[in-house]
């Protein structure tokens, strides 16, 4: 079978995507161009929009054609007068899922105070904290993915994380449990 290209790859020729999230209703599609213009050549800035009223959804999308996308992960950025963390898109993630840890109890901890925690063990590309689609509520788990095998050994290989005093289990993620909620994490 064809191998599937690295996200690193994926990244170099189609550009890094990055989702936005927390918005200010007043930032325009200028304002998120203008933000994040230092750190390559913009290939996309869009905030998503309602379609019937045309008003902010309250995130968006930036595509950059950028060398290094741990500078834009790591900077924290000022749009609309509001402190702002970007997250590669589940796209520009795809191929990652070998870096990517399952986090047991975590639900009472933020997606920031998960990143920064985890950004002990080196540079993280994604938190993700499920949430319960019928409900809304959060899942008690999130997975996190880092950004090289280093930083994915050094996690699971001390198997906890320390959060303001809690300590979470970390174990290798597993397609199935994300699906199911529930597994092993091989």
């Amino acid at each position: 079978p064809p191998s599937r290209p690295s996200a690193m790859m994926m990244m170099q020729k189609e550009g890094t995507r990055f989702f936005v999230p927390g918005l200010p209703e007043n930032v325009a599609d200028e304002e998120l161009r203008a933000g994040f213009a230092r750190y390559g050549t913009i290939m996309e800035a869009n905030v998503a929009r309602d379609k019937a009223t045309g008003a902010s959804r309250g995130f968006g999308y930036v595509t950059l054609d950028v060398a290094d996308p741990n500078v834009v992960l790591n900077d924290v950025h000022l749009l609309g007068g509001k402190e702002i963390r970007v997250v590669l898109t589940k796209e520009s993630l795809a191929g990652s899922d070998d870096k990517r840890v399952y986090l047991g109890g975590s639900q009472f901890f933020s997606a920031d105070e998960i990143r920064d925690a985890a950004a002990g063990f080196g540079q993280v590309w994604d938190v993700h904290t499920p949430r319960d689609p019928m409900t809304g509520e959060r899942k008690p788990f999130s997975f996190v993915t880092f950004a090289t095998a280093d930083a994915y050994e050094r996690a699971v290989n001390l198997g906890k994380l320390d959060i303001r005093g809690a300590s979470i289990d970390i174990r290798p993620a597993s397609k199935d449990r994300e699906i199911k909620g529930k597994g092993k994490g091989k």
